[in-house]
C-alpha cells in the first residue's frame, strides 16, 4: 500500500471510531487515553514502574520443605487478649532489619495470598524477657494490614539493639469461621546475618503439629521464598560428590587461605532443573561440618553433626558456629532417601566471618575419586556465588529488593484504579484532532517509506561487507592448512602417495569442522549447545595441529546476557589470528588466554614465531578485519611483535 492510500485508510479508521467516542462516558478507549493528559501521565508512570519491576526479576516462590512455620491455635471466637511470639537472641545485639515471612500452603505461585497473616500487629524489642519495658519499632494496630501475598514484611531499624524480639498480634486472621494467625519465619538481621536462626522461641499459644507447624520452625530458615537470590540461571545446577569405591565418607572442603573467627556456615541444596525439577536434590540425610587449623585437616574439629536431617528443599541450611579455623568442610555420612543412593550434592557453600562470606576467595578441594569429573563441572562451582536458580544476594539487599517489589506492585494497583476512574475527553476534541492525525499519518507514511528504503540499503551493504570478511577468514584458514600440507608433502614425497592422501583426508575433515563452526556462528540449532569457550579450544586444536598449544587457564565463558553477535565477533577474531600464525609466523609454541577481569573480556594470543614490525608491515585484509571486529565489539586491539620475542595479539572487549 502506497503512502496516500495508507493515509486515506487511516483517516477512515479514525472516522469509524466516532461511535466509540460517543459512548466514552461508559467505556474508555485507547484513543481517549491519547487525548487525556492525565491518562497519559498515569500510563507513563505505569510503564516506568513496570520496567523497574521487570528488572527486579521473577522470584522463585513455593513451599519446598515439610516445615511451614508457626500457626496459632484456631479459635471459634475472637481472643480476649493479644497473642505473641518472641525470639531470644541470647545476648543484646545490634539489629538492622526485622522481617516477617508470610506462610504459604504447598506450592503456590507468586501472586497468591498469604495464609493466616495477622490483620493487626506490632513489633517490639527489649532486653527484658517479660517485656515490662520495651521499644516499639513497628505499629500496625490502627487499621488492617493489607495482604502481603508472598512478600516479606520488613522493618528497617537504625542504631538499635536488643536481646528479645516480639511480635504481638492484636487482630487475628479469619478463615472458615475460625480465628488464628500464621507466620513462616521471623528473621532478625544484624549486618548480613540472620541472628534469629535456631534461637529459642516462646509463644503465648502453643501449637505443635510436626512436621508442618511448630514454634521452632519460626526460626529454622525454611520459607516459601527459598534462598536470597536474584534469578539468573547458569549452565550448572550444582556440584556432586560420589561415594568412593572403598565406601569412605566423601567430603567437599574450602581452604579459606588463612585463619578466621567463624560465625556461621550456609549450605545451599541443589534445586535440580536439568532434566528434572527436584528441590533439595541429593542433599544428605546425615552430615558433619568440620573445621581445621590447616588445609589438610590434620586435626579436624566437629562444628555440627546431624544424623537425621530432613530435606530442606530449596532453602539454605544456616548453621551458627564459633571458633577459629583456616579450612571448613562438609562430610557426607548418609544420602537422602529421595535422591541417588551414592551421590551427594550442593549448589553453594558459604562460610561467614566478620559478617562477610569469606568462602568466595577460598579454594575448593574434595576427597579423592568422589567428584564426577566426566561431566567436567569445575570445583569452583561450590563457591561461585550462584545457587541452582540464581545469584546469591546478601540478606539486607534481598529484603530491600522484596520491599521495593511490594511497593511497586502497590503503586501499580493504585495507578490501575486511577486509570479506571478517568473518563475520556469529549467527542468534539477527538474529532478536531482526527484531521490533524490523518495529515500527520500521511507525512509519516512518506517519511517511513524513504527511511525504510535507506535502512534496507544499509543492511544489504553491511551484510555484503560482513560476508566478505567472513569468507576471507574462513577460506583463509583452510588454505593455510592446505599450504602446510603441501609443504609437508613436498618434503616427504616418495613413490608411494598413500600418506599424501591421508593428509588430504585430514584437511577434508578440518573443512567439515570449519563448516560446523560457521553453523555455530550463524546460530544453527544443531550447534547451539557448544559454548564459546569450548569452540575456542576446538578451533585452536584443529588449526594449530603443528604447534604446541598452552592455555594459561581453561578459557572462561562470558556472561549469558552477552549478545550472540559479540560472541561471534570474538570467535572470528580468534580464527583470523590463528590463521595468521599458520601462514606467517613459523611458530613452534602458541600460548592462549581467554579470561574475564571485572567487566572486561580479554583474549590474548602469543606465539614464539619470527615476528614482524607492525609499524612497517603493509596492512592487508586480515589485519584490517581484526581492527574492524575489535571496533564492532566497542573494544580495542593491540599487536606487539618482534623477531626476538614473537607476536602477541590482545583483544579487550567490555561485557
Amino acid at each position: 500500500m502506497n503512502a496516500p492510500r495508507f493515509a486515506l485508510a487511516m483517516l477512515a479508521f479514525f472516522v469509524s471510531l466516532a461511535p466509540t467516542l460517543s459512548h466514552a462516558e461508559s467505556e474508555r478507549s485507547w484513543l481517549a487515553e491519547l487525548l487525556n493528559p492525565e491518562l497519559r501521565r498515569i500510563e507513563q508512570q505505569r510503564a516506568t514502574d513496570e520496567r523497574e519491576l521487570s528488572k527486579l526479576g521473577t522470584p522463585v516462590v513455593g513451599v519446598t520443605a515439610e516445615q511451614l512455620g508457626y500457626q496459632h491455635p484456631r479459635l471459634d471466637t475472637t481472643p480476649l487478649n493479644p497473642a505473641w511470639v518472641q525470639v531470644d537472641l541470647r545476648s543484646s545485639q545490634p539489629i538492622d532489619w526485622i522481617a516477617l515471612i508470610p506462610a504459604q500452603l504447598d506450592f503456590q505461585s507468586f501472586d497468591r495470598t498469604a495464609y493466616g497473616f495477622p490483620k493487626r500487629f506490632r513489633i517490639d524489642i527489649s532486653d527484658d524477657r517479660e517485656f515490662i519495658t520495651f521499644t516499639t519499632v513497628a505499629n500496625f494496630t490502627e487499621s488492617d494490614f493489607p495482604d502481603p501475598g508472598v512478600a516479606p514484611v520488613a522493618v528497617k531499624l537504625t542504631g538499635q539493639q536488643a536481646r528479645y524480639v516480639r511480635v504481638t498480634v492484636t487482630k487475628f486472621a479469619l478463615e472458615n469461621g475460625q480465628y488464628f494467625f500464621a507466620l513462616a519465619e521471623l528473621m532478625v538481621l544484624s549486618g548480613n546475618r540472620n541472628i534469629a536462626i535456631s534461637r529459642p522461641v516462646s509463644v503465648s499459644g502453643r501449637y505443635e503439629l510436626p512436621p508442618r507447624w511448630s514454634q521452632q520452625y519460626l526460626v529454622d530458615g525454611r520459607t516459601p521464598l527459598g534462598p536470597p537470590i536474584r534469578r539468573d540461571l547458569l549452565s550448572y545446577d550444582g556440584l556432586f560428590a560420589d561415594v568412593p569405591r572403598d565406601n569412605s565418607a566423601p567430603f567437599m572442603a574450602v581452604d579459606l587461605g588463612h585463619t578466621f573467627e567463624l560465625q556461621e556456615v550456609r549450605l545451599h541444596p541443589v534445586h535440580a532443573r536439568i532434566g528434572a525439577d527436584v528441590p533439595g536434590f541429593a542433599f544428605p540425610k546425615a552430615f558433619r561440618i568440620e573445621a581445621s587449623a590447616d588445609a589438610k585437616f590434620t586435626t579436624p574439629v566437629t562444628l555440627f553433626e546431624n544424623l537425621d536431617f530432613s530435606n530442606p528443599g530449596n532453602n539454605p541450611v544456616t548453621i551458627p558456629v564459633s571458633g577459629q579455623a583456616r579450612a571448613v568442610r562438609i562430610v557426607f555420612l548418609s544420602p537422602s532417601a529421595s535422591g541417588p543412593q551414592r551421590r551427594f550434592g550442593l549448589s553453594e557453600f558459604e562460610v561467614y566471618a566478620g559478617g562477610v562470606n569469606i568462602a568466595r576467595q577460598g579454594t575448593v578441594t574434595a576427597s579423592p575419586d568422589t567428584l564426577p569429573q566426566s561431566k567436567g563441572w569445575p570445583l569452583p562451582l561450590l563457591i561461585d556465588g550462584y545457587t541452582s536458580y540464581g545469584k546469591l544476594m546478601e540478606l539486607p539487599d534481598w529484603l530491600a529488593m522484596w520491599t521495593r517489589r511490594r511497593d511497586l506492585q502497590h503503586q501499580l494497583a493504585t495507578l490501575a484504579e486511577r486509570s479506571a476512574a478517568q473518563g475520556p475527553r469529549s467527542l468534539e476534541r477527538g474529532l478536531r484532532l482526527l484531521g490533524a492525525l490523518a495529515a500527520a499519518l500521511a507525512f509519516s507514511a512518506f517519511a517511513l517509506s524513504i527511511r525504510s528504503r535507506q535502512r534496507r540499503k544499509n543492511e544489504i551493504e553491511e551484510l555484503r561487507m560482513r560476508l566478505a570478511r567472513d569468507l576471507h577468514d574462513e577460506i583463509g584458514s583452510n588454505l593455510a592448512s592446505l599450504a602446510v600440507t603441501g609443504d609437508i608433502a613436498a618434503e616427504e614425497a616418495t613413490d608411494d602417495t598413500r600418506e599424501d592422501w591421508r593428509e588430504v583426508q585430514r584437511v577434508s575433515r578440518e573443512s567439515m569442522e570449519a563448516m560446523r563452526e560457521v553453523l555455530w556462528v550463524l546460530g544453527a540449532r544443531e550447534e547451539a549447545g557448544v559454548d564459546l569457550a569450548t569452540r575456542l579450544q576446538r578451533t585452536a586444536q584443529r588449526m594449530l595441529a603443528r604447534q604446541e598449544i598452552q592455555w594459561q587457564a581453561p578459557p572462561e565463558n562470558p556472561p549469558a546476557d552477552w549478545p550472540a553477535e559479540s560472541r561471534r565477533e570474538v570467535f572470528l577474531f580468534f580464527k583470523e589470528s590463528l590463521a595468521n600464525i599458520v601462514r606467517h609466523s613459523r611458530a613452534k609454541e602458541v600460548e592462549l588466554s581467554a579470561k574475564i577481569v571485572g567487566r572486561e573480556f580479554t583474549l590474548t594470543i602469543r606465539d614464539d614465531g619470527v615476528g614482524f614490525d607492525p609499524a612497517h608491515v603493509r596492512e592487508g585484509i586480515g589485519l584490517k578485519n581484526l581492527r574492524e571486529r575489535a571496533r564492532d565489539l566497542d573494544g580495542h586491539f593491540t599487536i606487539d611483535s618482534s623477531a626476538e620475542k614473537g607476536t602477541t595479539i590482545t583483544l579487550r572487549a567490555p561485557l
